[in-house]
This record gives structure tokens, sequence and C-alpha cells, in this order.
């Protein structure tokens, strides 16, 4: 597609096993850096090796449906460990945004929000969880937000018009920090 540099991101259907995510990075002829899903109990050894294979980012999913009923701990723990120059992927849901506030701005690392928070745009681009999401972005010089799953936000369906509102919005609070999945 001719991107020179690119991020692949550890999907939730693999779980914690990194193995495809680091082979597609050793392909990549040094284009590509990844985002890995981790256990909680890793050992500082097994973060070095992701390190060595490219990793410089862990993926959390604070969705209800894919973790247990209390991710938080678990995340903090995992945060506080990474090697320097990582950053976290925060995969949660508008009611979670809401819940973790406090700790999203608190978090001492850079961080990238998934598929715009999750956030529902029958709620209004005035829902409190996408305002506190464009208030760390405008806050936050190290808070980035992935432009991506619209088919996950839309409430009208394809074409997924709904969810433009949303994005532009992103883009106008932190132009600079807006990825796109």
């Amino acid at each position: 597609l001719g991107f020179a540099r690119n991020v692949i991101v550890q999907a939730s259907c693999h779980g914690t096993d990194n193995a495809a995510t680091l082979n597609a990075i050793a392909k990549s002829g040094g284009k590509a850096r990844g985002v890995a899903v981790v256990d909680p109990a890793i050992s500082d050894a097994e973060l070095a090796a992701l390190h060595d294979g490219g990793i410089r980012g862990v993926r959390f999913n604070f969705l209800k449906r894919l973790v247990d009923a209390a991710p938080r701990d678990k995340f903090l723990q995992v945060a506080s460990r990474l090697p320097g120059g990582w950053h976290v992927v925060i995969y949660m849901e508008a009611p979670d945004i809401v819940e973790n506030a406090v700790v999203l701005a608190d978090l001492p690392l850079p961080v990238v929000i998934d598929h715009m928070g999750r956030v529902k745009t029958q709620d209004g681009i005035d829902q409190d969880a996408f305002q506190l999401l464009l208030g760390l972005l405008r806050e936050r010089h190290d808070f980035w937000v992935k432009i991506c799953g619209a088919e996950r936000i839309s409430s009208g369906g394809a074409p997924y018009e709904d969810s433009v509102p949303f994005a532009q919005a992103c883009i106008q609070a932190a132009p600079d920090r807006v990825l796109w999945g």
C-alpha cells in the first residue's frame, strides 16, 4: 500500500499469544512496530523479549465481554512495569471512560484510545464519555485516539455517516494525535 511505517495491534481474538503480531513485525522489513496483549503475570524477561521483537505498547481490553469484572488493578500493575518508550492502547466503551476518567488522566505514559472510545452516536456529541475523551485529547499531549470502528459506534448503520461528527471532533481537538486504524 506504500506505507512508510505502521503499527500492528494484537487482535483480541489472539489473546496473549503474540506470535502472529511478532511474525508480522519480523516480516515488515523494519517498517512495523507492534502492540501486544499480555497476561498480567508477564515477567520482565518476557517484556524484554517482546521489546526485542518490536513491540512498543500493550493493549488493554476493558470490554466486560472480553475480561473479568475488575481489569483496572491488573492494568495499572502491568502499565507500571512497561519498558521506557512504550505506550498503552485502551479498548473500552463509553461507560468505562466515565468510570476510569481519573485513571486515564493520571497514567504516567502515553495513551491511545481505541475505536473512538466506543461511544454511541445516538447519545450525541455532548455525552459525558465523549466530552471526557475530547478533554483528555486537549489537555494531555501524550493522549491519542484512533479514528476507526465507525460501524461500532454508529446508530444508523452503513455508511455510518452519524460517526463522522465524532471523528471530526477528535481531529479538531488534537489533529496531530489522531490515528487511522
